[in-house]
């Protein structure tokens, strides 16, 4: 009678394969553990463009970065092009007292981080970053380097 309320029993009598507990909980870890390595890994440009508030637009002149970032105010933001990288980054606090007598306290704190590849040949001295309603969008013209060659393919 107990062995019919038993869910794993029902399966092995009908001839379903058994599985352990203990190989649930390590393919458990193994799924876990390959979305965290995906996660973080050292390039993260397919997040671009896969829902974390980023965009991308690849045209033939230029790369233009779209980001959100509410909340801060344009000199807080700090736009960076290293070699090959381009680098968004925002950190504000603030504090206020709620109440008249120093009583209550408020603090906030934002922070805002994007990285991405770049390809050589960005022309840097012409690099425009615009910060409006909660978004920032930088510009990256493509000098000659940068700018996508055709390459003509052949029949055979």
């Amino acid at each position: 009678m107990l062995k019919s309320l038993t869910p794993w029993k029902n399966q092995r009598d009908s001839g379903l394969m058994e599985v352990a507990p203990q190989d649930e909980l390590a393919q458990f870890r193994t799924n876990f553990d390959r979305m965290l390595s995906k996660m973080w890994s050292a390039d993260l440009d397919d997040s671009w463009n896969n829902g974390w508030g980023c965009e991308v637009q690849d045209t033939e002149d230029e790369i233009v970065v779209r980001a959100e970032a509410p909340g801060f105010e344009p000199d807080e933001i700090d736009v960076k092009l290293s070699p090959g990288r381009l680098v968004m980054q925002a950190e504000h606090k603030t504090e206020h007292d709620t109440s008249e007598n120093g009583n209550g306290h408020f603090s906030s704190y934002g922070k805002f981080y994007r990285s991405m590849s770049v390809p050589a040949g960005i022309e840097a001295d012409n690099i425009e970053a615009i910060y409006k309603n909660g978004i920032v969008e930088v510009h990256l013209p493509k000098g000659e380097e940068a700018k996508a060659k055709r390459i003509a393919v052949k029949a055979q």
